[in-house]
């Protein structure tokens, strides 16, 4: 019998209950039995298990060796097994196990890892329209409640919005414009009902908008409307020329 064998192990953190099923054999190589190796020299090799060995010590965990194998094939092959049966993949509340044969569960450091990859890289063509067919029909017939209205309103208001605070440059506005070009506006034409401008009205009661004064005809405008009626846009100025 071949004293250096390969095993499988599983972990469970004390404070959730949660387990970890893996498997181990390079200390085959290493001329390590089981009882030598496994928690003595190898802890495990999911990275979730170690961060929480890291914040709350190994004391907070149970271990044991539950099977042992004359080959890496075999551990890995019933390694599979049991994570098969115990359908692992689907039952994330009680297994932090989130990859059977290729098979994955995103985890939180996952899709950190995911969004760092692929933030500042823009998207091509290919790539926008197939989202865009993955999504179409996903939320038809689908109405938000109050109370999700509610936290999205409040997950994107003023500095958490990711365009808090910024605003276009003219390459931006360029580009905007020529890509709306010849479209029309998907309210236009359409009346606003009475609990729209009701709503609008709720809205924006009690707000003090800033005002600014037109150098040429010297009336106050509140700074949204400005632009459209006064200043460059000013009748007298134009009618002054």
């Amino acid at each position: 019998m071949n004293t250096y064998q390969a095993y499988t192990y599983l972990i469970k953190f004390k404070p959730t209950g949660k387990v970890y099923y893996g498997v181990r054999f390079k200390n085959i190589r290493l001329k390590r039995t089981p009882e030598e190796d496994f928690i003595v020299m190898y802890k495990t090799s999911s990275q979730q298990i170690k961060d929480l060995i890291k914040e709350y010590g190994i004391e907070s965990f149970e271990w044991e060796i539950r099977k042992t194998f004359d080959t890496p094939e075999q551990a890995i092959a019933w390694e599979t097994k049991v994570l098969r049966r115990c359908n692992v993949l689907k039952r994330q509340d009680i297994w932090y196990n989130a990859n059977v044969s290729g098979y994955k569960v995103t985890t939180p450091r996952g899709r950190l890892s995911i969004s760092n990859r692929h933030k500042g890289v823009p998207k091509t063509e290919e790539h926008r329209n197939k989202m865009k067919l993955i999504m179409i029909g996903k939320n038809k017939g689908r109405k938000q409640t109050d109370e999700h209205r509610r936290k999205n309103s409040e997950a994107n208001s003023k500095e958490k919005h990711h365009r808090w605070g910024k605003t276009l440059s003219a390459e931006e506005r360029a580009k905007c414009g020529e890509k709306n070009k010849g479209k029309t506006a998907h309210n236009k034409g359409k009346p606003m009902s009475q609990e729209q401008k009701t709503l609008i009205s709720i809205r924006n009661k009690g707000q003090k908008r800033e005002r600014l004064t037109c150098p040429h005809c010297g009336r106050d405008s509140a700074v949204n409307t400005y632009p459209r009626w006064h200043g460059d846009q000013c009748k007298q100025r134009n009618s002054a020329k």
